[in-house]
């Protein structure tokens, strides 16, 4: 139920594949609820040499669950052998982003 005056914002995850590269683009709210929907659709980031880049400029809000998926997601691109390249983080990620003293994740 929302509250009024208020938008309910649910994550939306859009993957285009072309293999080795993928772009995964993300809008709406990335917190505890809707963190597990981008995680499964990071499963691209175990396949070797992949080329994962991350659009996080349409967020509209993103918590400190969001961070926790983008610092996993390098970790297991890392152990893959692919790349995780985070790129025009919007408002909302740049403050996490900023606040957790991560901005080296974006490029």
């Amino acid at each position: 139920m929302s509250t009024p005056g208020c938008t309910d914002a649910p994550l939306q995850v859009v993957v285009c594949d072309a293999s080795p590269e993928c772009l995964v683009a993300v809008a709406g709210e990335l917190d505890l609820a809707s963190a597990p929907a981008l995680v499964r659709e990071l499963y691209l980031l175990e396949r070797p040499e992949a080329v994962v880049t991350l659009d996080l400029r349409d967020l509209s809000f993103m918590d400190v669950a969001g961070m926790r998926v983008l610092l996993d997601a390098r970790t297991v691109a890392r152990q893959a052998g692919s790349c995780l390249h985070i790129l025009r983080p919007g408002r909302a990620a740049s403050r996490v982003l900023e606040a957790t003293g991560r901005l080296d994740l974006v490029e």
